[in-house]
């Protein structure tokens, strides 16, 4: 049974998908194929140094990890492009709402891509995923602690403490410990 999701990105044409793959998993690639190659060509120009290559094909193992994760976030990316169409053809997409896949650089990636698709010009996406990004950064330097017992967050970010009496607040904290 076809999901709705399945059915939309079966509408992109063979090129757009394949455009898609492309952009979105380049990090995969180069992740990958840089070690690959560094390791190939270690191996060509001294076969007997198995020590100097050796090691570096452990190195190159550790980020084939990370390159087997990228490739295995594709699903997601296609989920959160077909979501970010409905939006745009329904007149309901916000440049805002790409925000959240500005902290990573590999979704940064559909970020951009989504905003090209929203018809903003080049300058603009740009500005915006800089924008955004830094934003996406600042808040993983936030600390957040909430004391439950006497309903207090307390907030860090660089020198700024913020206290905040929780039984004032309308909204509750969630499970990550931040408000609303």
């Amino acid at each position: 049974m076809q999901t709705t999701a399945t059915r939309e990105a079966a509408a992109w044409t063979r090129r757009e998908r394949l455009r898609l793959w492309c952009s979105y998993q380049r990090y995969a690639a180069l992740m990958a194929g840089a070690p690959t190659i560094g390791v190939a060509a270690l191996a060509i120009a001294w076969p007997g140094a198995w020590w100097l290559w050796g090691p570096a094909a452990l190195v190159a193992l550790k980020l084939y990890g990370f390159a087997v994760e990228i490739y295995g976030r594709w699903p997601r990316k296609v989920r959160a492009t077909l979501l970010a169409d409905r939006r745009i053809a329904a007149g309901r997409f916000r440049p805002e709402m790409v925000q959240r896949y500005c902290g990573d650089p590999c979704f940064r990636v559909v970020a951009r891509e989504i905003l090209r698709r929203a018809g903003l010009p080049r300058a603009e996406r740009r500005a915006l995923i800089a924008r955004f990004a830094e934003e996406e950064a600042e808040r993983g330097r936030t600390l957040v602690l909430v004391n439950r017992h006497d309903g207090v967050l307390f907030q860090v970010d660089g020198h700024t403490i913020r206290r905040q009496d929780m039984a004032r607040t309308s909204r509750a904290p969630t499970p990550t410990g931040e408000c609303g």
